[in-house]
């Protein structure tokens, strides 16, 4: 007979709940897992094929897991798609029944989220994917959530125009200006995600995510200079030793991230790169070595990280890509801040570019216009 595999409900609770007691976050990470099936409560019992392909994860996987490698308190998060099996994961139902959930039960803030929903969360959404929805904890903090959502569900055209709608309704109409700072490369430098903290607090960011299509290294470095501590050479660097040496980001963008918030105060806003993992390695026992070769200085950081794979790769690293999803840099003070992102995989190994749900829709083709002025 055989054995009927686990929900992804619980296939990804279990994994969730081995990283938080590698991280040895005890009441606090308890309290994040049952946070987490009450995020997913409505997969039900789905099993992995049972539900549309997910965005969150490169193969189709509707979790993401996200680990801080540097400081003493170590960070977890994830990301989770809302998704309903036998429903196409553009339909927006299950996205805007959760932020209720998450008002009612966790006492997240919905303002900012209230004012953009109804533009961003249409019945008739152009891309495959509207939104995705994620929490992060550290030992004995509460638990902090956000919301992500696609820009391009206008069309890809319309990305520009729907951001500056959504600053606009959220009162933030001033930061256009570091959105167009950031577009070094018209039409290949394109918003694709908006971020918001789940806080009706003053701090909480706002994030906006670009692609950088057809870059090489130097024209990532070229966008990041203008932000504190992102020197071209250490740039340059970590691009080429997390792709091997590669200068061209031919077969999948860089991402970079900047936070609208910090501009209210007056100061650069703070950015973040992020390297794909999946695509430029031939599977992940090299992506391992490279993250070890980028944290050779920081050993607390590669034992926190080889912990954590040990833990969520269920097959040999050799055996493809996959369970890499992306790596993230920031500089800082007297080091580095590294955070690592992987994948349950759920379905095959070595995703294609761009991610099994996204590689028919974007093709990997530079896109959006609009408003840029």
């Amino acid at each position: 007979m055989t054995e009927e595999p686990a929900t992804v409900r619980d296939a990804c609770a279990t994994l969730l709940e081995k990283t938080a007691q590698t991280l040895q976050l005890g009441a606090s990470g308890t309290e994040f897992v049952a946070t987490f099936r009450a995020m997913t409560d409505h997969w039900g019992d789905a099993r992995p094929h049972d539900l549309p392909l997910s965005d969150v994860s490169p193969d189709g996987s509707p979790v993401e897991y996200a680990v801080d490698l540097d400081g003493d308190a170590p960070a977890l998060q994830f990301a989770i798609e809302p998704l309903t099996a036998g429903v196409p994961a553009r339909d927006p139902g299950a996205a805007r029944a959760l932020m209720p959930l998450l008002a009612e039960r966790y006492g997240t803030g919905a303002a900012r989220w209230s004012a953009v929903a109804d533009r961003l969360l249409p019945d008739d959404a152009y891309g495959p994917h509207v939104s995705m929805y994620g929490a992060e904890v550290r030992s004995g903090a509460p638990i902090r959530f956000k919301v992500w959502f696609y820009l391009d569900v206008n069309g890809p055209d319309g990305v520009f125009d729907l951001l500056y709608t959504a600053l606009d309704r959220m009162g933030a109409r001033h930061l256009w200006p570091v959105v167009q700072a950031h577009v070094h490369r018209a039409g290949y430098d394109v918003p694709f995600l908006l971020s918001l903290d789940l806080a009706d607090d003053p701090a909480a960011r706002v994030k906006v995510y670009f692609r950088h299509f057809a870059a090489d290294a130097d024209e990532v470095a070229a966008v990041l200079k203008a932000y504190p501590g992102f020197e071209p050479g250490e740039v340059r660097a970590f691009c080429r030793t997390m792709t091997d040496g590669r200068r061209h980001f031919s077969v999948q963008p860089p991402v970079t991230c900047v936070s609208l918030f910090d501009a209210q105060t007056l100061e650069r806003p703070a950015a973040t790169l992020y390297i794909p993992l999946w695509t430029y390695a031939e599977h992940d026992g090299e992506v391992r070595q490279r993250v070890h070769r980028a944290l050779a200085a920081h050993p607390q950081a590669l034992r926190r990280y080889d912990s954590v794979l040990a833990g969520i790769a269920h097959r040999g690293l050799d055996a493809g890509t996959g369970i890499h999803n992306y790596i993230s840099w920031q500089p800082g003070r007297s080091r580095p801040r590294v955070k690592v992102y992987l994948s349950p995989e759920m379905h095959d190994v070595n995703p294609p570019p761009l991610g099994v749900s996204q590689q028919d829709h974007l093709g990997g083709r530079p896109t959006a216009t609009g408003r840029t002025e």
